[in-house]
């Protein structure tokens, strides 16, 4: 019973208490299914933070190559990226979250994007 009442009381955000910062989401990938080698591409992610906190993001694209984190954005924005995969094949991009509190959110699912070979001329 003493565990309870002690978990309650961290959770409290009345009264000058102690608060609690919660992770915050994994972000949504979006972008095109399928790329040219070489060629940039634009991608977007959706952040959102319970707490509303400001949130960046980082992306690995799957092929070895990562974005750094970037700026703090408000919960709930979009942010976009642009990236060109260096070869053909087909890569699973997925992104982590990271609030002003440092928590990071669980890796998104993913989005897969198949690369073409560029096409002879």
């Amino acid at each position: 019973m003493l565990t309870a009442v002690l978990l309650l009381a961290a959770c409290e955000d009345g009264g000058g208490g102690p608060t609690v910062n919660h992770r915050p989401l994994a972000p949504v990938l979006s972008g095109p299914d399928t790329v040219v080698v070489g060629e940039e591409a634009e991608f977007e992610a959706e952040v959102l933070d319970p707490d509303g906190d400001d949130v960046r993001v980082f992306v690995a694209w799957g092929d070895g190559d990562t974005t750094d984190y970037g700026e703090f954005i408000r919960s709930g924005q979009v942010v976009q990226f642009r990236h060109a995969f260096g070869s053909a094949g087909t890569f699973l991009a997925r992104g982590r979250s990271q609030d002003v509190g440092t928590l990071f959110s669980d890796w998104s699912a993913g989005d897969t994007v198949v690369v073409r070979p560029r096409p002879f001329r």
